[in-house]
């Protein structure tokens, strides 16, 4: 697949950008082919590479996103399929997204199991805070087969680790946590991170009608680390600045 990607990219190199903050998308994707309808194997599939050149996902600054805690569905269970890039992993989370927007006026929906948090929309999270150790912590929940297993995720991990200026802590926490370190001004920022925006910066979440406000700086859109997050993923990606020593997973198409 990669050496499909690198000569694809070799023929249609005339389509990516050469300005700042745009990129070439990349999408591999994968649909059955089988001449039948029904719930069986399947034995005849078509994979494909879908193109698209991009602009800056934010063009005008950062758009802070607010969250909705759904406590009344599910998106994925431990050990189960939450961990594919697949339609049906997504296209059920559509209607609690639309009534976080129409009844809340929430953007995405925090999601919630048990009371853990999961993943914001289709991006994992990030949560950076004061624990109750009294130590700066940027902590993200890990993967149990309910979160994608994002590159941008990893990367993250491994680059705010790189700069050992606070904790960086993998583990399971719940909303209620969450609200606490907001209650007691523990909660610096919050952000989601993916692909396409890279990182996403949170202003609040909604739960169980209550809404609890996230710090950012309004005239930035973001916090601080989550700007200076954006900014060390962009320089990394176009070169502006050599990667660090530690290994980064990120592929070289």
């Amino acid at each position: 697949m990669l050496e499909c990607c690198r000569r694809l990219i070799e023929v249609e190199k005339d389509w990516i950008p050469d300005k700042p903050n745009h990129s070439l998308y990349i999408r591999p994707t994968s649909i059955c082919m089988d001449n039948k309808l029904g719930l069986s194997r399947v034995t005849k599939s078509k994979t494909f590479i879908i193109l698209s050149p991009v602009g800056p996902y934010y063009p005008k600054g950062f758009v802070p996103v607010k969250l909705y805690c759904d406590t009344t569905v599910i998106r994925a269970w431990p050990n189960g399929f939450g961990d594919k890039k697949v339609g049906g992993n997504y296209a059920p989370t559509l209607r609690a997204q639309r009534d976080g927007l129409e009844i809340h006026n929430c953007d995405q929906v925090l999601w919630l199991l048990h009371d853990y948090v999961t993943e914001v929309g289709t991006m994992n999270f990030f949560v950076f805070w004061k624990n109750e150790d009294g130590e700066d912590e940027l902590i993200t929940p890990p993967l149990d087969g309910t979160i994608l297993p994002g590159i941008t995720r990893q990367t993250l991990i491994e680059l705010m680790k790189g700069l050992k200026e606070f904790k960086v802590t993998v583990r399971n926490f719940k909303i209620q946590e969450m609200i606490k370190a907001v209650d007691e001004g523990r909660m610096y920022e919050a952000f989601g991170a993916g692909t396409a925006a890279i990182v996403s910066p949170v202003q609040s979440f909604n739960y169980e009608g209550e809404t609890y406000q996230i710090p950012i700086e309004e005239d930035k859109g973001a916090g601080k680390l989550t700007q200076r997050a954006l900014k060390i993923m962009n320089d990394l990606q176009y070169g502006v600045v050599k990667r660090p020593d530690f290994q980064i997973p990120v592929c070289d198409v």
